[in-house]
């Protein structure tokens, strides 16, 4: 006789427990309850995945459309009966946007991309840093600290525009500077540098939320493992690296992939104290005031696109947004395809303890 394994075996119950169901039933062996619970648990279930299906269809939707529209040929972007696949497919508009005279792309992504993960390290490292200091030193007035963090997360950030742009156009730290400078700070405006301080300095894009979250996860580890390494002479940040921070990997990478994201696609910050084309979610704005001109130059330097591409033509000043954009969240795209099993796994288990 074969012996099965285990997978098998647990299908065969499964099966005999669907055959055994529908032969109770009919010969009318259930009872109320157990067909109530058998009704409702697929009722559930059919809203539960329809539900899934309608989110993934909203979430898919734009990126696909945006595919669809950079990758159809010129000459067939006015096909109304081309809705979700394009009749001609072309990559002549991914091209266009990529040259040199648009966004410069493989020039501008290796900016965007160093330019975010700088930002991105200085930020979980300074979040991470104050989420501790939060969780775990108590001292007169840490509640009221925290309260402050809690407002950076409320308070919008155009409240803070004049008082941030002048703080880097004169920029002092207690009077240092200015005793180089005859008085005067440093212009950190349009410098990556101005981005770089807000970062290190725990005031970066969405700090307060990532050390509110961390704070969070840090507060649900046991404190007795901490308290074996202060005994054993462990100072404070050697028990926040070789303790806390393996122990809360998930959390950690949760707010890296998260602060990445909002650096990369970040256009407030930027074009408040560093505006530069090379940032491609800061140049696909430019671009769009004045894409016409844009595509224009870039066909007028092509003799293979001059004849094909009609700049005054909205339908191809549509479709060469779309293909900036497509190009620009495209890494996104491919970085949250390795990161997302273990990022939705740190996003179900961090914050949910407390002590």
């Amino acid at each position: 006789m074969t012996k099965l394994s285990r997978k098998e075996r647990m299908q065969k119950a499964e099966e005999m427990a669907g055959i055994s169901f529908w032969v109770d039933l009919r010969k009318g062996r259930l009872s109320k309850y157990t067909v109530q619970k058998k009704v409702k648990g697929a009722v559930m279930m059919f809203f539960r995945y329809a539900i899934l299906a309608s989110l993934g269809f909203l979430v898919i939707t734009p990126i696909w459309k945006l595919v669809k529209d950079a990758l159809t040929a010129p000459l067939a972007l006015t096909d109304k009966s081309s809705i979700w696949i394009p009749t001609q497919i072309s990559p002549l508009f991914i091209q266009l946007t990529s040259s040199t005279f648009m966004l410069d792309y493989w020039k501008a992504l290796a900016y965007s991309l160093t330019n975010a993960l700088i930002l991105t390290v200085l930020q979980v490292l300074s979040t991470g840093l104050a989420a501790y200091s939060f969780a775990r030193l108590k001292f007169k007035g840490s509640n009221l600290l925290f309260f402050g963090v809690i407002l950076t997360i409320v308070v919008p950030n155009a409240a803070m525009t004049f008082a941030q742009y002048n703080s880097f156009r004169n920029f002092d730290i207690l009077g240092i500077f200015g005793l180089f400078t005859n008085g005067q700070g440093l212009n950190l405006l349009d410098k990556p540098a101005a981005l770089f301080v807000l970062a290190a300095s725990g005031m970066g894009i969405k700090s307060g939320l990532y050390i509110y979250f961390m704070r969070q996860a840090i507060r649900g580890l046991p404190i007795s493992i901490e308290e074996a390494a202060h005994v054993d002479g462990a100072g404070f940040l050697r028990t926040f690296f070789t303790i806390v921070v393996p122990s809360m990997s998930g959390s950690i990478l949760t707010v890296t992939v998260l602060s990445f994201l909002w650096n990369y696609t970040d256009t407030y910050f930027v074009s408040l104290l560093n505006k530069n084309n090379l940032n491609l979610a800061y140049h696909i704005g430019v671009l769009q005031a004045n894409i016409r001109w844009d595509i224009d130059a870039a066909a007028k330097n092509n003799p293979d696109w001059i004849n094909v591409i009609n700049a005054s033509n909205p339908f191809v000043q549509n479709a060469a947004m779309s293909a900036c954009a497509l190009l620009t969240v495209l890494p996104l795209i491919i970085m949250y395809c390795f990161v997302q099993k273990r990022f939705v796994q740190g996003v179900a288990r961090s914050g949910l303890g407390g002590d």
